[in-house]
């Protein structure tokens, strides 16, 4: 899976319309988000077995039981390559505190609020919790 010459471009694309999205499970959710990402950056849709499946929270959690490796992080070990955190580059995938999102740089942009705003919200590296993340269309 290799990214557009332009996946720069297309991500901007994507993120656009979402930045004031509320999260709704199946719809709008973190794992939804982050394959939507994939998708525009990549033409791959890794999350296809999954979509229209669930709607709630214990949903999701069959659906990775059924579709998936049991948990969120073991299944997105086997779509893509694990990498450090710390090396995370922009378009990569990365998990904080549970929260599943894209790699920005200096952040993870991922479904979220601040405050009474609901959308998509950015969470500083700095304050990565228990980070996770997997390459995207670029060799480790």
């Amino acid at each position: 899976m290799d990214r557009y010459v332009d996946w720069e471009a297309r991500l901007s694309a994507y993120l656009d319309p979402l930045r004031l999205m509320p999260f709704e499970w199946g719809r709008h959710d973190c794992c939804t988000f982050a394959a939507g990402a994939v998708y525009a950056m990549t033409g791959f849709d890794y999350m296809a077995e999954f979509r229209g499946r669930y709607t709630t929270r214990i949903g999701s959690l069959r659906v990775l039981k059924r579709f998936g490796a049991g948990a969120l992080a073991p299944t997105l070990d086997q779509k893509f390559t694990p990498i450090a955190a710390a090396t995370a580059q922009r378009g990569d995938i990365v998990m904080s505190g549970g929260a599943l999102g894209i790699c920005m740089g200096a952040a993870l942009i991922a479904v979220g609020s601040v405050g009474d705003r609901e959308g998509l919200v950015l969470i500083e590296r700095a304050k990565w919790d228990e980070p996770f993340a997997w390459a995207v269309g670029r060799s480790c």
